[in-house]
C-alpha cells in the first residue's frame, strides 16, 4: 500500500541576524507531518530581490528590521513585482502603526512576533499556506489611547444599518479581526462554535465577502478590531 508524501512548503526566509535564521532553518528542517523546503536566505532586502527573481517560496518570511533595503521599504516592490505572494512578517516590532500599514497597504498574509513561540510559527505557516490571514496574539491594531478617546459604543448605528449587520455579528467581526477563531471567540463571548459559525457565514453573506482574510481586512479598514 502507497502512502502520500507529506505536505511540503516552501520557504524563503529575509533576516540580517545570522544566529536566528540558522536556527529557524534547523527547526523548519526538523518538522514532520508537514514538511518545509528552505529555499534561500537573504540578509537585506536588496539581495532579496535578486534571489526572488531566480525561485519564488510559498511562502516569504521577511523581517522589518534589515540593512541596505529594509522590510517596509521591499514590500511596495514585492508586491508589484509577486502580487500573489505570501508574505508573513515575523518581526520584534509590535507598534500598531506598523501592523496596519503591512496589513492594509501591503497586504501581508501574517504579522508574528519574534517573541511567539515556534508552534505559534508553524501553525501560522500552514494557516497562511491554506489562505488565512494570521497575526500573533494580543496585537493592537491600534494605539490603546486612540481606543480609549473613541467613544464608548463603537457600534454606530449607521454603519450597522449601511451593512446590515447586528450588534452581536459586528462584536464577532471584531474578534475575527484579532485572529481569533471559532472556539476562541465562542469561549470569550460564552456560545458555541456553531453559533459562532453561523454568525461567520452571515456576516460574510452579508458584506459579500469569501474568505476570513477579506473579514479581517474589512474589521481593519473600519477600526473593529
Amino acid at each position: 500500500m502507497a502512502f502520500s508524501e507529506p505536505n511540503q512548503i516552501s520557504v524563503f526566509i529575509a533576516d540580517d541576524h545570522t544566529l536566528y535564521v540558522d536556527a529557524l532553518v534547523i527547526a523548519l528542517q526538523q518538522q514532520t507531518g508537514t514538511t518545509f523546503k528552505i529555499l534561500g536566505t537573504a540578509p537585506n532586502g536588496e539581495e532579496l530581490i535578486l534571489q526572488l527573481r531566480k525561485q519564488l517560496p510559498d511562502i516569504l518570511l521577511l523581517d522589518l528590521n534589515m540593512p541596505v533595503l529594509n522590510g517596509l521599504e521591499v514590500l511596495p516592490i514585492l508586491r508589484s513585482e509577486y502580487p500573489k505572494l505570501r508574505i508573513v512578517v515575523v518581526t520584534k516590532y509590535s507598534d500598531p502603526r506598523f501592523v496596519r500599514e503591512c496589513i492594509q497597504i501591503h497586504s501581508v498574509a501574517g504579522y508574528i512576533l519574534k517573541t511567539s513561540s515556534l508552534d505559534e510559527l508553524l501553525h501560522a505557516l500552514n494557516m497562511v499556506y491554506q489562505g488565512s490571514l494570521v497575526m500573533s496574539k494580543n496585537l493592537q491594531l491600534y494605539p490603546k489611547d486612540l481606543m480609549e478617546d473613541e467613544p464608548e459604543n463603537p457600534f454606530d448605528e449607521n454603519f450597522l444599518a449601511r451593512y446590515n449587520l447586528t450588534r452581536r455579528e459586528l462584536e464577532i467581526l471584531g474578534l475575527i479581526a484579532q485572529a481569533k477563531s471559532n472556539a476562541d471567540i465562542a469561549e470569550h463571548l460564552f456560545i458555541s462554535p456553531q453559533t459562532v459559525g453561523a454568525h461567520r457565514k452571515n456576516i460574510m453573506r452579508k458584506l459579500n465577502i469569501s474568505s476570513t482574510a477579506g473579514l479581517v481586512r474589512f474589521a481593519i479598514e473600519n477600526q473593529l478590531g
